[in-house]
């Protein structure tokens, strides 16, 4: 039952495009919509309640994944991963509830390619990917990547020093 889920996810992920989930504005959800204290949604860690990017690697290769809440949040994660030096992007649905997180992926969109199980500690996501026939596996280890500040733009920068002059 999971299986046909994540699929009919990583189905509809592909059919609107994974392009058009980075255009729209991030949804916020509400702190008492995501409490322990409510047993409809299970307990997600603050970290996946908006997009993340974690770098690291998959096996020996390094790879960058983003991950984000679905529309619904107790519907799970979704996402995309690459691996660097080549810009094909292989899509991601899951669940993560508490440290445990669980991901299929799938390369052509329709058919599930791999798994993803792993624990959260702090800012590193670790565990074991899987081959979809279950022959290979690869441990994995990703760290977030932090945000940078939005630094300011040349001409607001000018206008500011010009407005300190006297």
């Amino acid at each position: 039952m999971m299986k046909k889920y994540l699929l009919a996810s990583l189905v509809a992920l592909a059919c609107t495009g994974a392009g058009a989930f980075a255009q729209e504005p991030a949804k916020t959800i509400a702190p008492a919509a995501t409490s322990a204290a409510s047993p409809l949604i299970p307990a997600v860690p603050a970290l996946f309640l908006k997009p993340v990017t974690l770098r690291g690697t998959l096996g020996d290769t390094d790879v960058q994944v983003h991950i984000r809440p679905k529309a619904e949040i107790d519907e799970g994660i979704e996402g995309e991963y690459f691996i660097f030096g080549n810009s094909a992007k292989i899509l991601l649905a899951g669940e993560i509830e508490g440290e445990i997180l669980f991901m299929e992926e799938s390369e052509n969109g329709t058919n599930i390619s791999g798994q993803w199980d792993g624990k959260l500690e702090g800012d590193m996501l670790s565990g074991t990917w899987m081959s979809a026939d279950g022959s290979f596996t690869k441990p994995f280890a990703l760290k977030v990547v932090p945000l940078k500040p939005v630094a300011a733009s040349r001409p607001a920068k000018k206008a500011i020093a010009k407005a300190d002059k006297p």
